[in-house]
């Protein structure tokens, strides 16, 4: 549900991406082959111990890929499906202020971090 819900709030109508959807942190040893084939992942994983743990994981288990995390999007939710469920209805009053994103790209061990400013 998660995934459907950010579709929802960024109104993508399709796209080209290859997407894998765990339904639970348990299916991850399922899917980590699949990532490792892929040069960019982009996580959106629950503010839980569990999701930590599995974006830990991801980055330590697939040292080539690229891993961004954006779970900045619905800081302050559990998952971005409660961040939509609070989103302003019309007529209604919105609850929280959404978060400004911004994605935090992690490296794999042993490999500096991303660029920040200068040239």
């Amino acid at each position: 549900m998660d995934f459907l819900s950010y579709l929802t709030i960024k109104k993508f109508p399709a796209f080209s991406l290859n997407v894998v959807v765990l339904n639970s942190v348990a299916n991850l040893d399922k899917a980590i082959p699949f990532l490792q084939c892929n040069n960019n992942i982009h996580l959106f994983l629950d503010h839980d111990e569990a999701g930590r743990t599995a974006t830990a994981e991801i980055v330590n288990r697939c040292p080539e890929s690229r891993v961004i995390d954006h779970s900045g999007f619905y800081l302050g939710y559990k998952d971005v499906n409660d961040y939509l469920k609070t989103k302003k209805r019309p007529g209604e009053e919105q609850e929280k202020t959404p978060p400004r994103h911004v994605p935090s790209v992690l490296p794999a061990p042993g490999k500096p971090g991303p660029k920040v400013g200068g040239r």
